[in-house]
């Protein structure tokens, strides 16, 4: 039977953590549930839900606690016969706490996208805290940010990844050759990708580094960078952006700006590069995995959650552009090395972190918390 879910995020950006409330308010919607998405009026998540069909409350919170909004949320609880209330962004618990204490019983679940820097020491994150009855963490390195950082017991944490839809990562070899002419790579070269917006935190300029010094020895690769900039971030991608110009790489250097097909870009790729400085989970290097395509990354925070050292791609330091550059040569001097991290990477993607794994895991921790309340 469907569950009746409230899915609150007001944030105003577009992140990952957004478009994680998007996806996952939809998922759950195909699979039978009843979802009210809640999120702040024109913000992207606004405009997201609504191209999807769905008809969003719209509520400024913005991290405080407002007392009628509470009561008016505490009413549409009991009014729309509320299971269970999933918010992505934890400044919402400043409202969401009190509306829940006026409504009926009701579960509140905590989605954590991203690690804490200063503790939640607050007299009121005590309160807060005590109130939501799962945090879900989404892989290894922020459920124990969680428990470092917050006052929570670790049967209030656990661990949920983030999955993407297999059907739309699948090989194929038309695109693939598709891309491939439209971007003027030939057959015999090889194509070293990354993918993601424009911040030098993401690692492009190591990226930069690493095919400055691979070309010389592999001179029939192609370096093909996908992504633009975050709004608001435009003059660091600017410089990201002015540095691969004058590098002097010519056509050695491809750079696509934003692509709505990212699977297929994957596709064309022979090896994921992804020098990231810092990252929560890395959905990107699941994408890349899930198409076949072996990775070089960064061994930091939430990608080894996901990436197998030695057998679906190279783990390296992160900011290590000499242990880039030789895990990249080893990648593209060795094409059945490829080949086998790519098929193994595919199966541990399409094992372990599809939407249909990920909303399974979600509905299985929904029913429970629910159970607790009626028994």
């Amino acid at each position: 039977m469907g569950l009746r879910i409230l899915k609150v995020c007001t944030s105003r950006s577009w992140g990952g953590m957004e478009m994680s409330m998007a996806t996952i308010s939809g998922r759950l919607r195909d699979r039978g549930h009843d979802v009210h998405p809640v999120c702040y009026t024109n913000s992207p998540i606004h405009q997201r839900l609504l191209k999807m069909e769905f008809e969003p409350v719209t509520l400024d919170l913005w991290g405080k606690f407002h007392p009628f909004k509470a009561f008016w949320l505490s009413r549409y609880i009991n009014r729309n016969n509320i299971d269970i209330v999933h918010t992505d962004y934890s400044r919402d618990l400043f409202t969401l706490v009190p509306a829940m204490k006026w409504s009926k019983p009701t579960p509140l679940v905590l989605h954590k996208h991203v690690g804490t820097i200063r503790p939640k020491n607050l007299p009121v994150h005590p309160y807060l805290y005590r109130n939501v009855d799962y945090v879900i963490a989404i892989s290894k390195v922020i459920e124990k940010n969680l428990l470092e950082t917050h006052p929570l017991r670790p049967d209030q944490v656990g661990i949920i990844h983030h999955g993407i839809d297999m059907d739309r990562f699948v090989p194929d070899a038309g695109r693939r050759a598709a891309v491939r002419a439209e971007f003027g790579i030939r057959d015999d070269e090889l194509v070293v990708g990354i993918v993601g917006r424009l911040q030098e935190a993401k690692g492009h300029l190591q990226f930069l580094e690493v095919a400055k010094r691979i070309l010389p020895d592999f001179p029939n690769t192609r370096f093909v960078v996908v992504g633009e900039a975050t709004r608001g971030e435009d003059e660091e991608a600017n410089l990201i952006l002015d540095k691969i110009e004058k590098a002097g790489l010519g056509d050695r250097m491809i750079l696509t700006g934003y692509r709505d097909d990212v699977p297929d870009v994957l596709g064309a790729m022979d090896l994921f590069l992804f020098p990231t400085h810092s990252e929560a989970f890395g959905l990107v290097i699941v994408e890349a995995m899930a198409m076949g395509v072996p990775v070089v990354s960064a061994d930091c925070d939430g990608v080894p959650d996901i990436v197998e050292h030695g057998k679906t791609g190279f783990l390296v330091p992160p900011t290590d552009v000499e242990g880039l550059t030789g895990a990249v040569a080893e990648m593209l001097g060795d094409e059945g090395k490829r080949l086998a991290f790519g098929e193994a990477g595919s199966s541990r993607a399409r094992e372990l972190f599809s939407e249909e794994k990920m909303c399974g895991e979600m509905e299985e921790l929904y029913r429970r918390l629910i159970a607790r309340y009626q028994s």
